[in-house]
Formats: C-alpha cells, structure tokens, sequence
C-alpha cells in the first residue's frame, strides 16, 4: 500500500514524511488497538522504541486486563 501526502499539506501542518508516518502509526495503534510490535513495524522500529514515541504525542500504551492476564501467565511459564 502506498500513501500520499500532497506537499502543500505537508507544508501546512508543518510535517515531514518522518513525521507523517508516525502520526499515522500512532493513530492506527490507538484506533485500531494493534500491538505495538505491530505499530513499531510501521516505522522500522521496535515495540518499545514505539512506546518512547506514544509520548512524544501525548499518548500512553495500549494495555487492558487481558494483557495483564498474558504477562502474568508468560511469567508463569517462565523456566528460572
């Protein structure tokens, strides 16, 4: 998939294409609730680099009980 930003936009809000992708990134993670591996992706960067990013805009990480209940179960399985 390709998309465009027409340059008179971008010059209008003050964006670069950096920047533009990862206003895009952020707006799918927080709208669609894909993981953040997922969203880092978007932007060749990792999970956890992402959530750096989600501050930059404002935002926190996309985390719910069920992810609670994945982590602890993860830790349960987890050889010490």
């Amino acid at each position: 998939m390709k998309i465009e930003l027409d340059d008179n936009i971008a010059k209008k809000l003050n964006i670069n294409q950096k920047e533009a992708l990862e206003l895009l990134a952020v707006a799918i993670y927080k709208s669609k609730g894909i993981h953040g591996t997922m969203a880092g992706r978007i932007l060749g960067i990792g999970e956890y680099e992402f959530h750096g990013l989600l501050s930059k805009y404002g935002f926190t990480v996309n985390y719910d009980i069920d992810d609670l209940k994945d982590d602890i179960e993860t830790l349960k399985n987890l050889d010490y």
